[in-house]
């Protein structure tokens, strides 16, 4: 009687442990395939950033727009993108001190002061010139942009530009992307305080 128990617990047992093997390495390929279905798809399928169309590698920023480009319909028919010789998003070259009785003011930030999506004559910040003539607005926007790389580019080109406002636009993933030395895959500065200082580690 009990070694017909005994056999039984151990056939009970035996069973226990088949099912949990089984499981596991049922658990294991489809993991395994779920893995290669997601590397498949961000290494074959992933959407093409836009901002690519416009931009290349920056040794200290990651990347910059290209200089004196105009792209046709670049977010649909009739919305177009353009940038100056300083790679800014105006038509024309921004001088280093603005027109007499007239107010400069710089605009700093990432795609939403770029205006993705929008015409040149559509951003906020060209807009900000129709508030009143005098009102002079150069676009320092950069797609994608974390606080860390806008604070770069504006300090790389403000000491070129006297002006007397400066608008510095954000959002909340600004501040998430101050935190990575990468961005979508793409390397960028990684600003740490050191003595007092800010200094880029990446």
């Amino acid at each position: 009687m009990k070694q017909t128990r005994r056999v039984r617990l151990r056939s009970a047992g035996l069973l226990l442990v088949g099912n949990v093997a089984v499981g596991l390495t049922l658990l294991f390929v489809v993991e395994g395939f779920a893995s290669g279905v997601y590397f498949a798809r961000e290494a074959f399928f992933s959407p093409v950033v836009k901002e690519r169309e416009h931009t290349e590698y920056d040794e200290e920023l990651g990347w910059i727009n290209l200089p004196d480009l105009r792209i046709q319909d670049m977010y649909g028919p009739g919305v177009s993108l353009s940038t100056n010789s300083q790679r800014f998003r105006i038509a024309v070259d921004a001088q280093e001190r603005p027109v007499p009785r007239q107010i400069r003011l710089v605009c700093a930030g990432d795609s939403f002061t770029l205006g993705f999506g929008v015409g040149d004559s559509d951003t906020w910040c060209h807009r900000l010139t129709q508030i009143n003539e005098r009102i002079e607005s150069v676009n320092l926007r950069q797609g994608g942009y974390g606080f860390d790389q806008a604070y770069l580019w504006y300090k790389r080109n403000s000491a070129a530009l006297d002006h007397e406002i400066q608008v510095f636009g954000f959002i909340t993933a600004d501040f998430e992307r101050m935190r990575s030395s990468t961005f979508l895959g793409y390397g960028k500065p990684l600003l740490e305080l050191h003595g007092g200082a800010l200094v880029n580690v990446n």
